[in-house]
């Protein structure tokens, strides 16, 4: 698929990136999709996949005082936690935005492959599954990666870098779950020691490792608080008017690019059989 590049000096380059990192922001970002998306206030998603039964309760718990606030979810939506707040995303009733970050390059992922990779057959007929693939043909949906354009395997380092890079773009970031030697584990502790990302994750006692870290814990109530702190806003439907001016004004100015992208994107609305498949 089309996709477009990003340096360091190209004014749209996102500025949490070159605030928070300075030198070490990624020389290039690769991406498709409405650019617009970082600009709305963005949380960052990562967790452990061996996330046990009681931590999963106490952050689906969360989510329900998450899912009434105006955000864009973004992270690689790859673990059994992730799947859960990525559909959250695509939640019709919230309207909320969506940013999906490889760790394969652009010119050999697509909407299509991103999706299997995260949820393969028989698992895949999950019920908001309609709503992505019409948000990928109506340019709903943001994609991002910082490898080579033409890697086509998950290696760590990428997958790594990856995660670092959208903590990076969020406002704050959610830790659903995090166990020591686990990948999201090491970058708790990077976002910690960081020091200017804020980062929160649930009260459960399986989190004791995030808690011993510094990570401060929230409950369903109580995560209230620590929302609206950091400026993020209920949803109204204002929330909903500038989101469909923002899509349009993308749609507009990238009229030759829209056209080519839609095109590709039937491909994965019913007449690519392989990927019906």
């Amino acid at each position: 698929m089309e996709y477009k590049v990003l340096t360091c000096d190209d004014p749209q380059y996102p500025k949490k990136l070159k605030e928070r990192l300075g030198s070490e922001c990624p020389s290039k970002l690769y991406y498709w999709g409405p650019l617009k998306f970082l600009d709305i206030f963005t949380m960052a998603v990562i967790s452990a996949d061996s996330i046990g039964g009681i931590a999963y309760m106490a952050a689906n718990q969360v989510l329900f005082t998450i899912r009434d606030y105006a955000m864009n979810y973004i992270g690689p939506h790859y673990s059994v936690m992730e799947h859960e707040i990525f559909r959250l995303g695509l939640w019709k009733k919230c309207h909320n935005t969506v940013t999906l970050f490889t760790a394969k390059g652009l010119a050999v992922e697509s909407y299509g492959s991103f999706l299997l990779d995260r949820f393969y057959p028989p698992f895949d007929k999950f019920p908001e599954r309609e709503e992505y693939f019409r948000r990928a043909q109506d340019h709903e949906l943001l994609m991002l990666s910082v490898a080579e354009p033409n890697q086509t395997r998950q290696i760590r380092k990428s997958i790594m870098e990856r995660n670092w890079i959208a903590c990076n773009l969020g406002d704050i970031v959610f830790v659903p779950y995090g166990v020591k030697g686990s990948k999201t584990y090491t970058m708790c502790k990077r976002i910690v020691k960081a020091g200017n990302i804020p980062i929160f994750t649930t009260d459960s006692e399986q989190n004791k490792d995030l808690h011993q870290l510094g990570i401060p814990a929230y409950n369903r109530k109580t995560v209230k608080g620590f929302l609206e702190k950091h400026g993020v806003k209920l949803w109204t439907s204002e929330n909903d008017k500038n989101t469909v001016e923002q899509e349009y004004a993308f749609s507009t100015e990238n009229h030759s690019y829209g056209k080519k992208h839609t095109q590709l994107q039937m491909e994965f609305l019913g007449k690519n059989k392989k990927l019906k498949k």
